[in-house]
């Protein structure tokens, strides 16, 4: 079992000491942890340095996203022959040592079975933020078990056709026959569209019951966080995956409606929190994914 971790951070000064916490729960099975700095401040930098003496520590001269930092972590995991499986985990996730060998257990149990994800839970380890994922028709995600309970009754085992981008474990073997994650999708739908590149090369997707995470999330009272980018690239890159691997009538009916139906409702909700600005991402993240606008012309997000 040589498994090689992936944590990505951004100047996340108020996840530290939760994230220590959860390291130190589960490092003991890891064989080597990385992480990708996506671009940092010099005393983050230094603090990340200082808490987590054994990582190793890459720091990227610029902020390429989600999928770009995951690769920078994944290139230099596989440079290691001894690597036999790469897990991608959150700062915010919570998962113990022996949710983390139940994972590696089924991920070997079948050559056929390309990658595996626990069920993940609310931060209150008791109702299921997915157990499992699927894709509808035009590649969105349906989250199965979603707002249950943990229950003795659920399966040990799903199939299913996506994971959680944020928790999983992948085979070596499928990075090196599939290829790494779209960078040109930054962040959002990312692992969409590598699950359906997983499932074209024949690999089944599972999730298990015997392995269990928490999504632990912390919001700093009274931080103003401009998360206006998000809404431009959760809503190009639906359109793009779904451009890509479904027909242009189906992309272009995800596009009306979001732009009549569902944009509406999310202008007037904008409008009442009082955040206009992301009206304008959210229009000019359909109209771009629409034309199969791929550039990254805006890179930071908050």
């Amino acid at each position: 079992m040589k498994i090689a971790a992936i944590t990505l951070t951004m100047n996340d000064y108020h996840v530290v000491n939760q994230w220590l916490q959860f390291y130190k729960s589960y490092i003991s099975v890891i064989y080597k942890h990385f992480i990708i700095h996506n671009t940092a401040n010099k005393d983050y930098q230094k603090l990340i340095a200082e808490k987590f003496t054994k990582s190793i520590i890459i720091v990227r001269k610029s902020n390429g996203g989600t999928t770009a930092a995951y690769n920078t972590g994944i290139k230099e995991a596989l440079k290691d022959p001894d690597v036999d499986a790469i897990m991608l985990i959150a700062n915010d996730i919570n998962i113990n040592a022996d949710s983390i060998k139940n994972l590696y257990k089924k991920l070997y149990s079948l050559d056929s079975i390309g990658a595996v994800g626990p069920i993940l839970l609310e931060k209150d380890n008791k109702t299921i933020v997915a157990f499992g994922e699927n894709l509808n028709f035009n590649t969105g995600l349906n989250r199965l078990h979603h707002n249950q309970y943990l229950s003795s009754n659920l399966p040990e085992t799903i199939e299913c056709e996506c994971l959680p981008g944020g928790m999983n474990m992948i085979k070596r073997e499928v990075y090196e026959k599939v290829g790494l994650q779209d960078e040109s999708l930054f962040m959002y739908c990312d692992e969409n569209e590598f699950f359906l590149r997983v499932a074209k090369k024949g690999y089944k997707i599972m999730a298990t019951s015997k392995a269990l995470s928490s999504h632990c999330h912390i919001f700093t009272e009274g931080t103003k966080n401009d998360n206006s980018l998000a809404w431009f690239y959760i809503n190009r890159n639906h359109l793009l995956v779904c451009r890509q691997y479904r027909s242009f009538r189906t992309t272009l009916g995800l596009f009306l409606s979001k732009f009549f139906f569902v944009g509406v409702k999310q202008s007037i909700s904008f409008l009442i929190d009082r955040t206009p600005k992301k009206i304008f991402y959210y229009y000019l993240g359909l109209v771009c994914g629409l034309i199969g606008l791929r550039n990254n012309f805006i890179k930071k997000i908050n």
